[in-house]
C-alpha cells in the first residue's frame, strides 16, 4: 500500500453538515479495501492566496492516508464531481517519511504566553531606543 496526503478546500459558504460529509466520504474511501486514515488535520477556514470562483475564503482539510492507487483516484474522483470543492492536491509520500501531528497553534500561544509574562507585548509596536 501506497502513503498519499490530501489536502482539500471547501467553498466557505457551505453548511457545517456539508463539510463534515465532504470529510467523511474521504474518510470512508480512504478507509475502504484495506486502506488506514493515518491522520486527519482540518484547518479549518482561511484565507485563500488568491480569489477562487470569485471566493477569497475556504474551509481546508488535509487527509494523511495509505491506501491502493485505485483508492486515490476514486477520492480524487470523488472530489472532482462535487461542486462545493473549489481545489484538491494528492501527493504520494515516500515510504521514509513520518507523519507527525503538527500543532502550531500551542506553539503560538507558548510564544505569546513568554513574550507576555516577560512584560514584551504592551501593544507598542514602535521601536524603541
Amino acid at each position: 500500500m501506497n502513503r498519499y496526503e490530501t489536502v482539500c478546500i471547501i467553498r466557505p459558504d457551505v453548511g457545517d453538515d456539508v463539510i463534515k460529509g465532504i470529510i467523511a466520504r474521504s474518510s470512508e474511501l480512504a478507509a475502504s479495501e484495506g486502506g488506514a486514515v493515518l491522520k486527519l488535520d482540518e484547518w479549518g477556514r482561511r484565507r485563500l492566496a488568491y480569489p477562487i470562483l470569485k471566493k477569497n475564503e475556504g474551509y481546508y482539510f488535509v487527509l494523511t492516508y495509505s491506501s491502493l492507487p485505485e483508492t486515490s483516484k476514486e477520492i480524487e474522483r470523488t472530489l472532482r464531481l462535487n461542486e462545493d470543492v473549489l481545489r484538491y492536491q494528492t501527493v504520494k509520500l515516500d515510504e521514509s517519511a513520518v507523519v507527525a501531528p503538527v500543532e502550531p497553534k500551542k506553539e503560538i500561544e507558548k510564544i505569546e504566553t513568554a513574550v507576555k509574562a516577560e512584560g514584551g507585548d504592551n501593544g507598542d509596536t514602535t521601536a524603541q531606543a
